[in-house]
This record gives structure tokens, C-alpha cells and sequence, in this order.
């Protein structure tokens, strides 16, 4: 007869809320390139999980294609928002401070449900029924450790976001130049003969006057050349105003936008109306409203006087209590101008290195101002395709993944990067 399990009180729990991890878990980063199939891996956790060398009853499997030849091992990767876990209906999961789930013997009936409901089947279906799942060996994994060919690693990620400790000065640094030393510089600065120009405002200059100026083409040649480089970084590191918008975010609760307003068409729209508009009145219709050159010339004595132009920005950082970007995801033209340039630019971001979690991370999805990284493919362990011509190139995701699964690439490159150090 089995020993009878004994109940306490506090093993009858409700629904746990999503616990806060006070570290990152950790993961096991699989690479099948290594990988000869040996079964290593299944042999030691098998002896650390019923102390037998039993392949069948193992927190780690290794799937063998002899005809291909091919292997793939399946682990428990400890999601940020595990699926197993609402899916339990004895509620015998349970992610804890550390980052690790793990099941509760005492509370588990075997019901095989969290295997379902696992995008990578972790919690393991022994032969008499049981249910076992990888705990990572409370941090310390054997079977990294004792892998021949090392096709297994474990890793916490990298810890220090140094993007964002770059992107934050640069901003502030383009702020700083364009509102407050060069007023009005974005729009309107000129120096002798030479003139700056946004390619918006040049394309409305050419539709008000029918005159080509050189000096107006080069100047907002400029941003579209640095476009085609290195992506919309003007929107992401130099934009003032969207310095404005990343600051506004910070402290703006979200309630999200009518759908009507939800159409990255838009920005289309109203930079095809504003060359219209400005062809039909003979001067330039949106700089007048124009949030980035409004701000721009908003500094100093005659800055504070315009009061109309000023009027726009509360109106748009309304929006961004919407969504994060708003502004910049369906309404800028100057970003639907730079965002033509960043279909065709040289480079681009994407996600599905080997480190690469997919479903059970997500945090550059998470973390995506524009949101452009389709969660969906990320639960369905797809790398997703990423339009550059709405990445604004602000590397959050780069910064996120703590794993090397998002990286910058050039167009000609293959899609997937090879794997490389974390």
C-alpha cells in the first residue's frame, strides 16, 4: 500500500496572483546543432527525479529523428506567465519568488492537463502516470553540467540594459540642441544659403510653391538617408517630441484607443492631405500644428506666444494615455515620410536566435512601443517578422531580451542569426 499523503491546511490554496520574481529563473538554452542524441541528459535527471536511470520518468526529454537526423530536447522553461498554472485545476503549480515552477506532489492528481496546456509539453507524463517537470535543479542543473557535447547552457541573461543607457542621454542631448540652442532648427534654421528642412515639410513647401529648391531637397535628403541606414532612429533617439512622448508614458496610466483611431494607415493619410491642403492654399497646412516643430520653435520669448501651436501638445500626450506611441504608431507624417525610407533601408531587427524563448518570455513584445512584435507567433514558438517601416529602431527589444534572441541585422542576411554567446 502507497504511504497516505497527508493534508495541511495551507496546501489548499485558491488561484494564486502572479508572483513577482525577485530574480530572473534562469533558463536551459538548447542547441541542436550540438546535440548527438546520447540521452546524457535524460539518464542524470531521471536519477535525481526517481533515483533510477529511467529515461521514461525524466524532467527533460530528447526527441531522436533517426531518418532526418535530428534531435530536439523539450525542458521546462520557466515562463514569465506560465500557461500551466491557470490550467491546473488542483491549482498544484505554482511559480515562486525565485522564478521557478514547480508542482506540488501533495495537490498534483495526475491529470495531465498542464501537459496540454505547455506550448512545449515540459511537465513530462511518466509511464505509470505521474506528472514531473524540471526545477532546474534549484538552480544548479545537472544535466547542463554533464552534457559531453555541451549542447545544453544554462544562463540567467545578460543583467545590464546598456541601450537604454545610451538612448535616454542621446535623447535628452537632441532635446536640449534642437528645442533650446537651435530654436526652431528642425523646421526652419538657415544659415547663409543652406536651409534645414523635414522631408514633410519639404513636400509641402514643393506642393504650396511648385518651386524645387536644392537646398530644401538636400536637407530633407538628410533624414531619408539615415533612414535608409539605420532605420527610423530619428524617431527613436533624436525626435523631440518623441523624447516628449517617452516621458509622458512614464507616468500616464493606458485605456487604450477606439479601434477607429487604431490604423497605421492614417499617418498616410494626413501627410497625403497635408501636401493637398498645402497645394491648394499655397502654404505649408500642417507645420502650423506640426507637434515636433511646434516644439522646436516653442522656446524663448517668441516661442511662448504662440499659444495655438502650443495648444496641440496637450491634445496629442492625451493620446498617449491611450497607447504607448500613439502618436507616432497612427498619426505622424513625418514618420509615414520616414517609414517609405525604412521599407527600403539596409537593415533590419529580428527575433529567433537560438537563445531565443519565444512563448515564454515575451518581454520584447512587452516592451515594444510601437507594438509591432505579434505575441501570437511568440506563443506559437514562431519568429515573428517585424516591419521596419514601423520600428522606430529604439532597441528596446535588443535591450529586453535577456537571452541574445533579438539582434540587428542587414536585409541580404538570413533571417534567423546563428547562435552566439550570451
Amino acid at each position: 500500500m502507497p504511504e497516505s499523503i497527508q493534508l495541511n491546511i495551507d496546501d489548499i490554496r485558491p488561484l494564486p496572483d502572479k508572483v513577482k520574481s525577485m530574480k530572473r529563473p534562469g533558463t536551459i538554452v538548447f542547441n541542436p546543432s550540438l546535440c548527438t542524441g546520447c540521452g546524457t541528459c535524460e539518464m542524470v535527471c531521471s536519477t535525481r527525479q526517481v533515483l533510477a536511470i529511467a529515461p521514461s520518468s525524466t524532467g527533460i526529454r530528447t526527441l531522436r529523428s533517426e531518418d532526418q537526423g535530428n534531435n530536439f530536447t523539450l525542458v521546462c522553461l520557466h515562463c514569465k506567465d506560465p500557461l500551466c498554472i491557470p490550467a491546473c485545476p488542483s491549482r498544484a503549480i505554482q511559480k515562486d519568488v525565485d522564478g521557478i515552477v514547480r508542482i506540488n506532489q501533495k495537490l498534483c492528481t495526475n491529470c495531465g492537463i498542464c501537459a496540454l496546456a505547455c506550448p512545449e509539453a515540459a511537465p513530462m507524463i511518466t509511464p505509470n502516470g505521474s506528472i514531473i517537470k524540471c526545477d532546474l535543479c534549484e538552480g544548479d542543473p545537472a544535466c547542463v553540467k554533464q552534457c559531453p557535447e555541451q549542447a545544453l547552457v544554462f544562463t540567467r541573461g545578460k543583467r545590464l540594459g546598456w541601450i537604454r543607457l545610451i538612448r535616454w542621454p542621446v535623447q535628452a542631448l537632441a532635446f536640449f540642441m534642437l528645442v533650446m540652442v537651435l530654436v526652431g532648427s528642425f523646421c526652419y534654421f538657415t544659415a547663409g544659403s543652406v536651409s534645414l528642412a523635414c522631408p514633410t515639410g519639404f513636400l509641402q513647401n514643393l506642393a504650396s510653391t511648385k518651386v524645387l529648391l536644392l537646398t530644401g531637397l538636400g536637407s530633407a535628403s538628410i533624414l531619408m538617408v539615415l533612414t535608409l541606414f539605420l532605420g527610423r532612429a530619428f524617431c527613436g533617439f533624436i525626435c523631440p517630441f518623441g523624447f516628449v512622448l517617452d516621458l509622458v508614458g512614464k507616468i500616464t496610466p493606458k485605456f487604450g484607443l477606439p479601434k477607429f483611431l487604431r490604423g497605421r494607415l492614417i499617418k498616410y493619410g494626413i501627410l497625403a492631405g497635408a501636401v493637398g491642403t498645402s497645394a491648394g492654399i499655397g502654404c505649408q497646412a500642417f507645420c502650423t500644428v506640426c507637434p515636433i516643430g511646434s516644439l522646436c520653435r516653442s522656446y524663448g520669448p517668441n516661442g511662448v506666444l504662440k499659444g495655438f501651436q502650443m495648444g496641440i501638445f496637450p491634445v496629442v500626450a492625451a493620446l498617449e494615455m491611450g497607447e504607448k506611441r500613439s502618436w507616432c504608431r497612427y498619426f505622424c507624417p513625418v514618420g509615414a515620410v520616414l517609414a517609405l525610407a525604412a521599407k527600403l533601408g539596409f537593415i533590419k531587427i529580428v527575433i529567433g536566435a537560438n537563445q531565443c524563448k519565444k512563448f515564454s518570455c515575451m518581454q520584447c513584445a512587452d516592451i515594444c512601443p510601437m507594438g509591432i512584435i505579434d505575441k501570437d507567433a511568440l506563443l506559437q514558438g514562431i519568429s515573428p517578422q517585424i516591419p521596419m517601416s514601423e520600428c522606430i529602431m529604439c532597441m528596446r527589444c535588443i535591450d529586453a531580451c535577456g537571452y541574445g534572441g533579438a539582434k540587428i541585422r542587414f536585409k541580404w542576411q538570413k533571417s534567423i542569426p546563428a547562435k552566439g554567446k550570451i
